[in-house]
């Protein structure tokens, strides 16, 4: 009993001794901990001008494309993964401009640019057809890739997306209007925690100290995301324009507490997609798979028999 004390005492001073000294080893443990208990392993991959970094399960299930959002990366779906471990081939790429794939500042960030490089990686892969997924941006990007690439695109789920621009203006948006900072694109540690506070109604919990880490991460690419903020807002297409009656079989998932793009979206995008479905989560924010991972799995994994049956029938 005693020997077991001891070693468990030794384990806590270890992990306390990482967490004051070397916090971007804490965080490295904590995202490959979350993705060995998701299935996921690490790969990367050379397509056109860039290195990809990309999560992949393997296996011979449906592939199931999970595209991030601003910001943001592969590690986001991390936690949804788990959920849907076995179901599916799932594929979650660092987008060029983010994470760990190349991130070059004179590049263009359009979302069509972002759709072109995402349909030659998947080719490289092999994968002429999947499932697509996307939160805020990156339902923003899959969306649009819905729309150009119809046939490759089994289905599509949008989870808080960007993109449709005539809903009711959201508190992201009013304040942008107003001439105010973008809270997207924080300029201190402190910023970076409001802006974590404003995205996530249900935040999961993150030491302190990882938060730093974090936000460190976030202040170093601040120069490429105001480029990228602008090229997305400014030279991309408006959703409304482009998908009007597709008929992908579509599932949009929203929390009604989004403070940076208004629920309103759902209506918007029902009445361009003919085949639509929708829910809505209480007392969730922006990224529900990081705030509500087990309801968004099952939400998906009802919308897929759905569909599944529809597809047979």
């Amino acid at each position: 009993m005693q020997t077991l004390l001891l070693i468990l005492l030794t384990l806590i001073a270890v992990l306390m001794l990482v967490y004051w000294l070397a916090p971007e080893r804490l965080v490295h443990l904590a995202v490959q901990a979350e993705r060995s208990r998701a299935s996921l392993r690490r790969h990367e991959r050379r397509v056109g001008d860039f290195n990809w970094a990309y999560l992949d399960s393997g296996g011979s299930g449906e592939p199931l494309v999970l595209v991030h959002g601003f910001g943001a990366d592969k590690d986001n779906w991390n936690r949804l993964a788990r959920q849907l471990r076995g179901r599916f081939r799932i594929i979650a790429p660092d987008l060029p401009g983010y994470g760990e794939s190349d991130a070059p500042l004179g590049a263009r960030y359009r979302v069509q640019d972002e759709v072109e490089r995402l349909h030659a990686f998947l080719a490289s892969l092999g994968v002429t057809r999947a499932h697509l997924a996307g939160n805020s941006m990156g339902g923003y990007i899959a969306a649009l890739y819905a729309a150009t690439y119809p046939t490759n695109t089994a289905s599509l789920w949008l989870i808080n997306n960007a993109g449709a621009f005539s809903a009711t203006p959201s508190e992201l948006l009013k304040n942008l209007e107003s001439g105010g900072e973008n809270p997207l694109i924080p300029a201190t540690l402190e910023q970076f925690r409001s802006l974590l506070r404003m995205v996530m109604s249900k935040p999961p919990y993150f030491p302190g100290a990882v938060l730093d880490v974090l936000g460190r991460r976030a202040l170093v690419a601040r120069e490429l995301r105001l480029k990228q903020f602008v090229d997305i807002i400014e030279h991309s297409p408006h959703l409304e324009d482009v998908l009007v009656g597709l008929q992908t079989p579509t599932h949009i998932l929203w929390g009604d507490e989004d403070r940076l793009i208004n629920v309103d979206c759902v209506a918007v995008q029902c009445r361009l997609l003919p085949q639509a479905s929708h829910t809505i989560l209480r007392g969730i924010g922006h990224v529900p798979m990081l705030e509500a991972p087990v309801e968004t799995a099952l939400d998906y994994l009802a919308f897929h028999a759905r569909f599944q049956v529809s597809v047979t029938h």
